[in-house]
């Protein structure tokens, strides 16, 4: 009982400064006569939330934050031009009338949003925009803060400097116990402190208004709307709820998107399950009735949960009694108690916790250091002017304007760098080919019939905007006639993919079957069913391509076929002294052909079966072996130990000639050991010049 007590107090001590910076910011907006039925319909509004949010699998804190106040405050320097033109006074009983609307039309938002599952569409937001937000509302908060304390300034110096001295010490407080011990009630000290002080200026005899006085009546804000508001005798009626229905709009995407994002990143750290449909359903028809009652949007918060994590983190009877001690808070007018200048530096305390530091930082390398800035990449750059833009948009319009300038600067940068065609580079078979040893014979096929592999590069962001060209360019690659049989999409290059474009492949891929054409995967993220590297999916395409194209032969035709390709350019007589220095063996899969580090001088020449040939105890795949390939030549010119192990991957034969025998043979007959040993450096030679040929293809 008490650790649950305990827990709930400390969410109380993270969320009440955040929530009485905001809800002051947005009351003075407002007018400062309707602080008290703001604050009411707040505090009311935290306790029906939370009690909501008590029967999830995943408790939050919920309560008001200064991103979507920093968006009503918006709302309101937009609708205040208007107002007479829709025939409305400028009043706080006009502005809290539409700021009502406004709040109850978002909160009907949240269960549709949820219903339509929505929280699928939030990763389309460029990033940067939530950054630009943050700093953009701890500027507002600078500006407007220091025009409060310009017009303290401008009174007499008597009658001001004890609110100074309050805002300084409330700010002098929070920042230190922040400093000192960050897991510390920092914004909570900060009150109490000024409390204090305020208490021991009275006593003086100086004057420091509280943020509630002891008499405030109990009043909540749907009972002061003024509602000729809707009344559609002013004849702009129309207009009025169309601006209403876009801000609310608005206002309900941001606390949808801050609400889920808190969610899933909490319940990573904690690993909690997700909320289901139902306690979903149930937190928005808490946030629903908050908002009828006149409160001001809440949503989740991480801060309280990560603060609790450690005494166990929030439960549902802990989020109980944070909504009891809420009430009480209120109930027992402990606002009475807090002067009205703390909030002053509450609020310029708060901007160290509202600002981006990434963003800062990245402004700061950019203005003030040149070398940085030079080294910056384009996604930096354009990271950097969204979060400018949005910053000075919201702190010199309205936050409205620059969340709809961040949304269209992201999406036409986005566009412009993943504008170019979703198409690196395509070859086929007889360019590009894989790194598997072969027969002279099996290479020849290959030139021959390369055309009918297809590799095709693919590159940069693939989303759904670009689905459908990315089909149309990968058709024109596959002609009716002498079409492709194999094709293979490489995705090494690519940034990221959406499902739109996983769809639209998987559809491709049952068309082109219909046409008898194989589509392959090389380095696809997500795809169990793909190749890890190119290299592996060429050689699989290239293996198919072979057993249609060979000769069929048994194994003694077999054997005889791929030594007569390698004695081919010798004569008669070489070559009947040559077969008979050879000697067949066997291997079953698994078996070892050459192990790493040996000192045997043995010439392979594969004459049925594949092996791999494998480095680092077997972790690396270097190359695939193949039946007509040499292996072993430089031990058995040089002598040196094997550099790597080849494994069989089937049963697989081969023709063996020992340097023993060799030796033999070049004592009896020194000129049929020169023309070997000829075919062996032009084989070394063929093998240096394709590795070139695959460096640079790698590389390009």
């Amino acid at each position: 009982m008490f650790k649950t007590f305990f827990t709930a107090l400390e969410a109380l001590g993270s969320a009440l400064p955040i929530t009485l910076g905001a809800l002051g910011f947005v009351a003075y907006k407002i007018g400062p006569q309707m602080i008290g039925p703001l604050m009411l319909a707040m505090f009311c509004g935290i306790a029906v939330t939370n009690l909501c949010a008590a029967f999830s699998q995943r408790p939050l804190t919920y309560f008001t934050r200064f991103f979507e106040v920093s968006l009503l405050i918006g709302f309101i320097d937009s609708f205040v031009p208007r107002l007479e033109a829709w025939g409305l006074a400028d009043t706080a009983v006009t502005r809290l009338s539409l700021v009502v609307m406004v709040c109850i039309g978002a909160a009907l938002l949240q269960p549709v949003f949820y219903a339509f599952r929505l929280q699928r569409l939030t990763r389309f937001i460029p990033a940067p925009v939530f950054a630009g937000f943050l700093n953009a509302t701890a500027l507002i908060l600078v500006i407007s803060q220091g025009k409060q304390i310009l017009a303290l300034l401008a009174g007499s110096f008597e009658g001001a400097w004890p609110s100074l001295m309050i805002a300084a010490i409330c700010f002098a407080v929070a920042y230190a116990a922040r400093s000192l011990n960050p897991k510390l009630p920092a914004g909570v000290l900060g009150l109490a402190a000024a409390s204090l002080g305020a208490i021991i200026l009275m006593r003086l005899g100086y004057a420091l208004p509280p943020i509630l006085s002891p008499d405030t009546q109990w009043v909540l804000p749907i009972a002061l709307m003024d509602w000729r508001v809707l009344d559609p005798a002013h004849g702009a009626l129309g207009a009025l709820l169309l601006h209403t229905a876009v801000a609310s709009a608005l206002l309900g995407v941001v606390i949808f998107l801050n609400t889920i994002t808190v969610v899933e990143t909490i319940s990573q750290v904690d690993d909690k399950p997700l909320p289901d449909t139902r306690q979903v359903m149930l937190l928005s028809a808490g946030k629903v009735i908050s908002a009828c009652l006149g409160s001001v949007p809440m949503s989740g918060s991480s801060t309280p949960a990560l603060v609790t994590m450690r005494t166990g983190g929030l439960t549902p009877g802990s989020l109980i009694v944070f909504s009891i001690l809420a009430l009480l808070f209120y109930g027992l007018d402990f606002l009475a108690w807090v002067p009205s200048a703390a909030i002053i530096g509450l609020l310029l305390f708060l901007v160290r916790d509202l600002v981006d530091p990434p963003s800062v930082q990245l402004v700061w390398r950019y203005v003030l250091q040149p070398r940085a800035r030079q080294a910056m990449g384009a996604m930096q750059r354009e990271d950097l002017l969204i979060v400018v833009l949005v910053t000075l948009l919201g702190a010199m319009a309205n936050m409205v304007a620059a969340l709809v300038a961040g949304m269209v600067l992201g999406l036409v940068l986005f566009a412009k760098r993943n504008g170019k065609s979703p198409i690196k580079d395509v070859h086929d078979g007889r360019a590009w080919r894989s790194n598997c040893a072969r027969s002279s014979s099996d290479t020849a096929l290959l030139t021959q019939h390369g055309e009918r592999i297809l590799s095709v590069r693919l590159q940069g962001a693939l989303y759904f905007g670009v689905a459908r060209t990315l089909r149309a360019e990968i058709e024109a690659l596959l002609p009716q006639s002498t079409q492709p049989q194999w094709l293979i999409l490489d995705w090494r290059a690519v940034a990221s993919h959406d499902t739109t474009l996983a769809l639209m492949l998987d559809r491709f891929e049952k068309s082109v079957a219909l046409r008898g054409v194989s589509v392959f995967h090389c380095a696809r993220p997500g795809h169990a069913d793909g190749f890890s590297d190119l290299d592996r999916a060429l050689e699989v395409c290239e293996n198919q391509l072979l057993d249609e194209q060979r000769p069929r032969t048994d194994a003694f035709e077999s054997d005889a076929f791929h030594l007569n390709a390698l004695l081919v350019d010798l004569d008669s007589t070489a070559q009947t002294l040559l077969r008979g220095c050879f000697e067949r063996r066997d291997y079953t899969a698994g078996d070892h052909v050459l192990k790493v580090g040996e000192k045997t001088r043995d010439l392979h020449v594969i004459a049925s079966g594949r092996a791999d040939v494998l480095i680092h105890g077997g972790t690396i795949r270097l190359a695939g072996v193949n039946a007509g390939a040499i292996l072993g030549e430089m031990g058995f010119l040089d002598g040196s130990p094997r550099a790597a192990d080849v494994v069989a991957v089937e049963s697989l034969v081969s023709l063996t000639l020992s340097r023993e025998r060799f030796d033999t043979l070049s004592q009896q007959h020194p000129e049929v050991a020169q023309q070997i040993l000829q075919i062996l450096c032009k084989e070394l030679a063929n093998r240096l010049r394709f590795l070139h040929q695959l460096i640079s293809r790698e590389r390009a």
